[in-house]
């Protein structure tokens, strides 16, 4: 029998859900997106044109709690700036992921942790 999150969320203290929300709130991507793009002293609107979306998508992405990898991509591109993902095997290992927008994806040398 699975417990759904949403009901055990339910069960915690009130102090402890804030907890949890705040952090969610911190990690959240679109929060990071859009202070690259402000950063960078770029609109919505100039993304969506450069990205080939409407303004209404960047929003969304900014937004959003889960955002395609290829909108992602898109999106930093669009910025001028580029996406490498880490992925991290449980022994310590990792292997970089360019996306790259020539080739759209390079696949980098596996890396030893130190």
């Amino acid at each position: 029998m699975s417990t759904e999150w949403k009901t055990l969320r339910d069960e915690l203290p009130e102090d402890v859900r804030a907890r949890l929300d705040m952090k969610r709130q911190e990690r959240r991507l679109g929060k990071a997106l859009a202070e690259v793009r402000k950063a960078m002293h770029a609109t919505q609107q100039e993304v969506a044109t450069r990205a080939a979306m409407t303004q209404n998508t960047v929003s969304k992405i900014e937004s959003a709690d889960d955002v395609l990898l290829s909108s992602i991509v898109r999106y930093m591109h669009s910025l001028g700036g580029g996406v490498e993902l880490v992925l991290k095997t449980p022994d310590g290992k990792a292997r970089r992921v360019d996306f790259d927008p020539e080739i759209y994806v390079k696949q980098t040398v596996s890396l030893q942790s130190t």
